[in-house]
């Protein structure tokens, strides 16, 4: 408070905190596959796409059938076996819309082979979703998975 010939002024910032807008992309991307497996056992793996909202969002794909990628890679980080490996993926931009609390799901069964169709040997692998996109392709967090 500040007081000049005896008149008190009293000055109050008033700020309101910036109102914050919803992410423009809430979707949650999630890749499931077992803990553990036996050597030679398949290895299914299910990505889910979500809109946890309220409210509808777009998602872009790519693809006339929304393409979608798995890759293993050893504990080391070297890739051993991606799905889209060698493939072709179509230039085709795809807009879907997901209403709320939509769900759209994937699955894929790795056989426990590498692209050149050998087998993995036992250890730590670890497993993530790709969806890809126009844009920066959306990658679900990384699942570890044990064979052995």
């Amino acid at each position: 408070m500040r007081s000049v010939h005896g008149v008190a002024f009293g000055f109050a910032l008033l700020t309101r905190a910036p109102a914050v807008p919803p992410a423009p992309d809430a979707l949650q991307f999630t890749l499931t596959a077992p803990d553990s497996v036996r050597p030679g056992e398949p290895v299914p793996i299910s990505l889910r796409l979500t809109n946890p909202t309220d409210r509808p969002i777009d998602a872009y794909f790519l693809g006339r059938t929304i393409t979608f990628d798995v890759i293993v890679r050893r504990d080391s980080g070297a890739v051993v076996w991606r799905r889209l490996e060698g493939a072709v993926v179509q230039g085709i931009l795809q807009v879907r819309t997901l209403a709320p609390h939509e769900m759209i799901e994937w699955r894929e069964v790795w056989r426990q082979q590498t692209n050149q169709g050998t087998a993995v040997e036992p250890g730590t692998y670890v497993v993530q979703g790709v969806l890809p996109s126009d844009a920066s392709p959306r990658r679900s967090p990384e699942v570890r998975l044990r064979i052995g």
